[in-house]
């Protein structure tokens, strides 16, 4: 076997990655470290002082040439890499010139100490395997955070049955309810405070109400979150960030193919339930893919575009047009044992920008491809 034909594991292409960083920018940070830790600490009393004036100060949006990270730390993996639900996307979400920010990757290093963990750099091999450890507890690491987009997984996955996600009452009825009382008592603060004869103690008395009801909702959001990223398996096809997909090079889309077998390999490692593809580019990248003579499998379901899967009702619009959600059922095959197969679907509509919060429709889109799995394969 040749270089060329070698599939990666994941544990392969973490390593090479991280080893490549450790001698390059884990070594001379170390040098540093100190001085970051009380350049962290200290803060000038004076700026100090002024924080109220720039407390709602939007940031310049940062301008940069490069079209993907090649400092930053890269994201592989979250989650339990033996679950019984896998979702995969594209790439890590993050602006390429803060991923390439050194600080950012110390934060990195730091983030899991909060919680007595954290990533070792007193060596190599602790650099590697607490790297791992840190990816499979980011649920816990980051619990503390609010991510839309980590909800919006939660969402899609809550009608999957047995999908191995404990939900915690995330849009349950009382949920639900709990958010449209939240919606009510700010409607009813504004309105309220816009009278002549509002009463301040009265209009604190309902901004408490707001707050409690707040922090309920939150609490529940994150217990949510934390479960959905630490009870299923997401991947990454490439661990970079990088400029959006969308314009992406046709011709050199052959570049994606080790990338993409590297995750059919972790896929395969052990039997799953469900296996999502979060985003219509993989329907594109499959395509091509089929046609590579070296591919080590095979996609059926997406080389025929009537397999495609649209619902009846507007999910959304794009320039004035209405658009319908859609899914394609798939089946991933060896193409040396045909006996080895994998049902999975590819979720075109997941990564929609147009719905950041929009819980309630990511659900109705969920249980739609869920429906369409069951009609594709049966029931779990």
């Amino acid at each position: 076997m040749t270089l060329e034909d070698k599939v990666y594991s994941l544990d392969e292409r973490i390593e090479s990655n991280l080893k490549e960083i450790y001698d390059n920018e884990i070594v001379p940070l170390k040098k540093i470290v100190e001085f970051v830790e009380q350049y962290k600490k200290f803060k000038l009393s004076g700026a100090v002082g002024l924080t109220e004036l720039f407390k709602n100060k939007k940031e310049a949006e940062v301008k940069t040439e490069e079209v993907i990270s090649t400092h930053g730390m890269p994201g592989f993996f979250a989650g339990d890499r033996d679950a019984d639900t896998v979702m995969l996307m594209l790439n890590p979400g993050q602006d390429v010139a803060l991923a390439n920010n050194p600080m950012i990757t110390f934060e990195r290093i730091e983030r899991g100490k909060k919680i007595g963990m954290g990533i070792n750099i007193n060596s190599r091999e602790d650099f590697i395997s607490t790297y791992k450890e840190d990816s499979i507890n980011y649920g816990k690491i980051d619990e503390d955070r609010a991510d839309n987009f980590d909800l919006k997984q939660a969402a899609f996955l809550k009608h999957w049955e047995k999908c191995g996600v404990d939900f915690v009452g995330f849009l349950d009825d009382d949920y639900k309810k709990l958010v449209d009382d939240y919606k009510k008592l700010v409607d009813n603060y504004k309105n309220y405070k816009k009278l002549r004869t509002a009463d301040k103690e009265e209009i604190d008395k309902k901004k408490k109400e707001i707050d409690k009801n707040k922090e309920e909702i939150d609490k529940k959001n994150k217990k949510a979150k934390r479960n959905v990223l630490m009870e299923k398996l997401s991947l990454d096809l490439i661990p970079y960030a990088s400029r959006k997909f969308e314009g992406i090079n046709s011709e050199q889309m052959h570049l994606l193919f080790p990338y993409l077998e590297t995750l059919f390999h972790e896929i395969f490692r052990k039997e799953r339930k469900y296996v999502i593809f979060c985003s219509g580019f993989y329907d594109n990248l499959f395509k091509k893919y089929n046609k590579w003579e070296k591919g080590k499998w095979i996609i059926e379901g997406v080389d025929n575009d009537d397999n495609i899967k649209f619902t009846n009702t507007v999910f959304d619009k794009k320039n004035g047009k209405e658009r319908l959600a859609s899914c394609t059922p798939i089946t991933i095959t060896c193409r040396k044992d045909k006996c080895i197969q994998q049902n999975a679907i590819i979720a075109h509509t997941f990564p929609n920008q147009s719905l950041p919060n929009a819980y309630e429709r990511m659900e109705e889109y969920g249980r739609f491809c869920f429906d369409e799995w069951k009609k594709a394969f049966g029931k779990i």
